[in-house]
Parts: structure tokens; C-alpha cells; sequence
């Protein structure tokens, strides 16, 4: 009994050792910083659902210093800088780019990132960044990759490889409502359902769900 006593004295002792180192550790948040900038001339988008898509971007100073530069050249003055919306939807190529309808959303406050309306579903999007003149020319810093929104609802495309049955349909569907569906035939499930449903009607239970499939 003494042995006993002094185990489970021991056993005490080391779950409170264990309960101490516990409290005395200190929680570590791993400090992580991650850059401000890489270095590279881009613009990413991204879908964030059938409506709108989010894009952010990087430009070096040196990329942008270089634009500017050309637009002087040309004879033309920076009037503001922008990101130009496309939509390639029906498009083969870029190389029909000129032919896409886009809209332009002008930047302020040095911003790095912006949600965008798309105004429909199911379109084909492509995003530039970059400056419009005074006199109307665009001058492109950095293009973004396509996205496709997808459509508004549940997607009508069945992978035939996940299909049911109509009787393993029905004896999955069997199995959930309590019903013995070992040997019996897809018609006798479905008399075995309607006389089920009749249950839950005559109880006022699960009405709802019974006068649904009874339709």
C-alpha cells in the first residue's frame, strides 16, 4: 500500500512538473516581415467570385521612369495613372486586344491593390496597369494574367464518373431515413418511402420534406 501511496505520490509530482514547465513557457509568435516590394513590374489577378475580381501589382520605380519618358518623347504630358479592366470574353487571341471592350479605374493615394466590378458573371478578364496622357494615349506598365469568373448558381455540368443510379439513389437516400433496404427492389424502396412519408405526415413531423417529394 505504501508502494502504492508513493507512486502515485511520484505520479502526482511529475504532472505537476509537467503542469509548471507548461505555464512557464511563453508563447513564441514567429515574427515573420515580409518585403514591401520584390522588385518586379507586375499586376495580379485574382477571382473572388462570379461579380469581382481582385487585383495588386508591384512597379519598380525605374519601370515607371521609363514610361514616363517614352510619353515625354511622344510630346505628350502624364495626366493620371490607371488599371484598364478588359473583357476578352469570345476573344481567340491578344492579339485582338484593341477589339475588347474595357473600362478605367483611376488610382490615388498610391494604391497597390483594388477590388473590381466585372458587372457579370462568366466573363473572360484581364487587367493592365498604367498611365494615361493628357492628349489620351495609354502607356502600359505591366499586364496581368486572365481570370474566368465563374457563373451565378449551382453548375449545371455532371461528372458522369460521381453519377448515381436511380436505385443506388434510392437506397442511399433508404439507408438515411431509417428504411431496411437490403434486398429489396428500386420499386419496392420507393413504396417503402411513400408509406414512410405517410408516417411523417400523420405525426406532423418533417412535413415540409414529406409534401416535397410526395409532388
Amino acid at each position: 500500500m505504501a508502494e502504492q501511496n508513493g507512486f502515485n505520490q511520484d505520479q502526482t509530482q511529475v504532472e505537476i512538473a509537467k503542469f509548471k514547465t507548461f505555464r512557464k513557457q511563453k508563447h513564441i509568435s514567429r515574427k515573420i516581415d515580409l518585403p514591401w516590394e520584390y522588385g518586379k513590374d507586375r499586376i495580379v489577378a485574382m477571382v473572388r467570385d462570379p461579380w469581382w475580381i481582385f487585383a495588386y501589382w508591384e512597379i519598380t520605380p525605374q519601370r515607371e521612369k521609363a514610361v514616363r519618358e517614352e510619353i515625354e518623347k511622344k510630346g505628350q504630358h502624364f495626366e493620371r495613372s490607371v488599371i484598364r479592366v478588359y473583357d476578352i470574353t469570345g476573344l481567340d487571341s491578344l492579339d485582338t486586344l484593341a477589339r475588347a471592350k474595357y473600362f478605367d479605374i483611376t488610382l490615388k493615394n498610391m494604391a497597390r491593390n483594388w477590388y473590381v466590378d466585372v458587372g457579370a458573371p462568366e466573363r473572360r478578364v484581364l487587367v493592365e496597369i498604367g498611365i494615361v496622357s493628357r492628349e489620351g494615349g495609354f502607356y502600359a506598365l505591366a499586364r496581368s494574367n486572365i481570370v474566368n469568373t465563374p457563373r451565378f448558381g449551382i453548375s449545371d455540368m455532371l461528372d458522369e464518373e460521381w453519377m448515381l443510379s436511380e436505385e443506388e439513389y434510392m437506397r442511399l437516400f433508404g439507408a438515411s431515413c431509417g428504411i431496411d433496404v437490403v434486398g429489396k427492389s428500386s420499386l419496392e424502396l420507393q413504396e417503402l418511402f411513400h408509406k414512410r412519408i405517410e408516417e411523417w405526415i400523420s405525426s406532423g413531423g418533417v412535413f415540409s420534406l414529406a409534401s416535397h417529394m410526395l409532388r
